[in-house]
Order: structure tokens, then C-alpha cells, then sequence
């Protein structure tokens, strides 16, 4: 009742996987989806019932005002008996129309409330939220706290990685510009040398 497969797979590659850190928001808004569509479900009962209601009551109106046109007496003998069944048999299709319109407002629309009720609580406070919704972040971001930490740490150390590459090849060819210059001294060289070998040390 909640998901839509073909829709979520249409849309699966502009979205981040689920197993990404942080990632698990779009899968915890199915909480406040399925709350919202018991509402929309139970409307929509609602809208049927009521078409059910008005078309059975329209239809015994409507038996009850030619039965009651046949008792005047214009129509006699072999006429009277199918106008009396087209009446009746509007009767019965009424009857029929208001059952399931009973089916549909005490078992379908009740059992949807129901379970609703069961299954989701709002918060006392305002902005009242569902509280099972605010349980699952709080499980989802315990459960990848430590692993959060972790992949913050591999993406510093990779931003300083690359980094610590730029820089090397920079000196690199500083190095190489250096023992080509008849003005550089020795020194200079041996320092910029030092230099790749430090940061060369640091990616290692």
C-alpha cells in the first residue's frame, strides 16, 4: 500500500542508495506516507459509500413513485405485472447498493482506522509528528554513528591525500626547474629535494 516499485526503480538512479551514510531518510518518510495514505484511503471509501448511499436511495424513490403510479389505476392486467417488477427489482439492486455501502463504511473504512490507530501515534507536543518516525532516525542514526565517524575520517584523509599529491608534483617540478638553472645553488635543490621526500613520506 505504501511503495510503488516501478516508480521507486524508474527513479533509483538519480537517488542515493539506501546503504549510503545518512541515506535512510527517504526510506523512514514511508512512516508519514503510510499514515497519509490511510487518510486518502479512508476519503476515498468515504466518497464511494456516499455514491453507493445516494444511487440506492435514488433507486427506491424512484420504485416507490411507479408502484405508487401503478396503484392509481390507469394500468391493469397483463401490464401490471412487469411494471411491478421493474419496481421490485429496483428494490433489490437498492438493497444490494446499500449493503455494500454498509461493508464499505463498517468493515473496510473502520478496519483501516483501526489499524491505523494500532500502528501510528502522534506526538503531545506540537509540531506533532509520529513518533515512529522519530524512533527510526534515532535507530538509524545510533546504528551508523560509528560508521559516520569513520567516513568522515576517510574523506579528510583522502581531500589531504590529494592535496599532498598536488603538492608534491608542484615540487617535483620545482626540483627539476632547479637543476636546470645555472643561477640555483646546491642548497636550494637539496632543500626542494628534502621537500618531496617529506611530503612523499606523508602519502605513503
Amino acid at each position: 500500500m505504501v511503495g510503488n516499485g516501478e516508480y521507486e526503480d524508474q527513479n533509483s538512479s538519480n537517488a542515493s542508495s539506501f546503504w549510503e551514510c545518512r541515506e535512510y531518510h527517504r526510506t523512514v518518510k514511508r512512516v508519514d506516507a503510510a499514515y497519509k495514505l490511510c487518510n486518502e484511503l479512508c476519503l476515498m471509501i468515504q466518497e464511494r459509500a456516499e455514491l453507493e448511499k445516494a444511487y440506492s436511495s435514488n433507486l427506491k424513490k424512484w420504485s416507490s413513485r411507479w408502484l405508487s403510479f401503478l396503484d392509481s389505476g390507469l394500468e391493469y392486467g397483463s401490464g401490471s405485472s412487469p411494471w411491478k417488477g421493474l419496481c421490485k427489482e429496483a428494490e433489490a439492486i437498492s438493497n444490494a447498493h446499500q449493503n455494500v455501502r454498509n461493508i464499505l463504511i463498517d468493515d473496510i473504512q473502520t478496519g483501516v482506522k483501526q489499524w491505523q490507530k494500532e500502528h501510528f501515534h502522534k506526538s503531545s507536543l506540537p509540531p506533532q509528528t509520529l513518533k515512529e518516525t522519530k524512533q527510526f532516525e534515532q535507530d538509524f542514526e545510533l546504528a551508523q554513528k560509528q560508521w559516520s565517524k569513520r567516513l568522515k575520517k576517510v574523506h579528510t584523509t583522502k581531500k589531504e591525500y590529494y592535496q599532498a599529491c598536488k603538492t608534491e608534483r608542484s615540487l617535483q617540478v620545482q626540483v627539476r626547474n632547479a637543476k636546470s638553472d645555472p643561477s640555483g645553488t646546491a642548497e636550494q635543490v637539496m632543500y626542494l629535494f628534502l621537500q618531496v621526500n617529506y611530503i612523499v613520506f606523508q602519502c605513503v
